[in-house]
């Protein structure tokens, strides 16, 4: 049975105990535009937009139990990272490199002026960068 969806768009929920620097990574480094913030019984949300994806910035007055399983897609099973498009890929790489952020895989050409890296937030989230190099 299919929902009556209300948006077509995906909204990812990010848990951390590291909200500024969070907040910081997705609102200044990577320029996602703010919505608002919700606040509810237990914790509080920021909300960033990713094209007509939502980024859901989460923190709980009680920490969660586990930490950020580091490594990517390649150390565990199940939602492992996100993905996002650009243009001019290679460029935006050296200017995330010069702001100090980790890059766990460099620009990997796959496609005639076609390739993709991966990038990490503060909390060793990975994102996939792909696009026109």
């Amino acid at each position: 049975m299919h929902p009556p969806l209300l948006s077509d768009a995906v909204e990812i929920g990010v848990v951390t105990t590291n909200m500024n620097d969070m907040r910081q990574f997705y609102g200044e480094t990577l320029g996602l535009k703010y919505e608002s913030e919700l606040a509810f019984p237990g914790g509080i949300m920021h909300r960033y937009h990713l094209g007509a994806a939502i980024i859901k910035l989460v923190s709980y007055d009680q920490a969660p139990e586990h930490g950020v399983i580091p490594g990517g897609a390649f150390s565990a099973k199940g939602y492992r990272y996100i993905s996002m498009g650009v243009s001019g890929l290679s460029a935006w790489f050296k200017d995330l490199k010069a702001c100090g952020v980790e890059i766990p895989v460099e620009v990997t050409p796959f496609a005639d002026g076609i390739g993709f890296g991966f990038i990490a937030d503060p909390d060793g989230n990975w994102i996939e960068v792909f696009g026109v190099l």
